[in-house]
């Protein structure tokens, strides 16, 4: 990126952790197959319970975050 910073990915499963470096790269290919999920009520991205467990840990993590000044 023109101001020095980079992306990165961190990947963590039952396989272990996987760094990504992801700058310059271009596409978002699930969030377009999510989309169409949404559109044709499929679970190709993700399977619906995989949907609200994610939605439901982002709840929880909210709920317990601190605001750091």
């Amino acid at each position: 990126m023109k101001d020095g910073t980079s992306n990165h990915v961190y990947l963590v499963n039952q396989k272990g952790e996987q760094h990504f470096e992801v700058t310059g790269k271009i596409g978002y290919p699930f969030f377009g197959q999510l989309i169409l999920d949404c559109i044709n009520r499929t679970e190709n991205a993700m399977t619906q319970e995989h949907t609200f467990k994610a939605a439901e840990l982002c709840v929880l993590a909210e709920m317990q975050a601190k605001i750091i000044k």
